[in-house]
């Protein structure tokens, strides 16, 4: 069975994070911070994370990255996918917000940044990654809104479905517009 549940993103724009559920086995899709009005609607990981088998970031601005360090923290042990250049930009990003947002313990920023490393799961354009222990896999897209941006298409059971973070910038020479 496929099902899709929402962790955030639901009643406002920030903290997107979307599950996707196929029998016993899951992945998230983003895990961003709450933003403005909706800072502070609860617990940072507030669902069931056993059964997740691996994160995929559709791009590193702070509301679909920013609550990845609570993940962490809360025992996440799977591969977190993302483009080759959100790879590259997502540790400066989570430095940043981490030092100036959350802590001046610079031990503390070191050893989540140095977690996520060991997690980091650089992917190309349009190539098909299986998931580990899940019955579906992903490919990412340019999805033209940041750098590294993508959307992500799964696969399971036969159905296909796709995730869109964010899409476009329509006035950025530098971005190709998404496929």
């Amino acid at each position: 069975m496929v099902e899709v549940l929402h962790h955030g993103a639901v009643k406002g724009v920030t903290g997107s994070c979307h599950e996707l559920r196929v029998d016993d086995a899951g992945i998230l899709i983003d895990c961003g911070l709450f933003q403005g009005t909706e800072a502070g609607t609860g617990p940072a990981i507030d669902f069931e994370i056993e059964h997740i088998r691996a994160l995929v970031v559709t791009h590193v601005h702070i509301d679909h990255v920013g609550r990845l360090p609570y993940l962490l923290g809360a025992g996440f042990t799977g591969p977190i996918y993302c483009s080759q250049p959100s790879a590259l930009l997502l540790p400066a990003m989570l430095e940043d917000a981490l030092s100036i947002g959350f802590t001046r313990d610079k031990a503390l920023v070191r050893r989540v940044l140095t977690l996520l490393a060991s997690r980091l799961v650089p992917l190309p354009y349009g190539q098909w990654q299986p998931v580990p222990e899940c019955p579906l896999r992903v490919r990412l897209q340019r999805a033209g809104h940041i750098l590294g941006s993508a959307y992500v298409e799964c696969e399971a059971e036969n159905k296909r479905l796709v995730f869109s973070g964010d899409l476009g910038a329509p006035h950025s020479p530098l971005l190709v517009a998404p496929c």
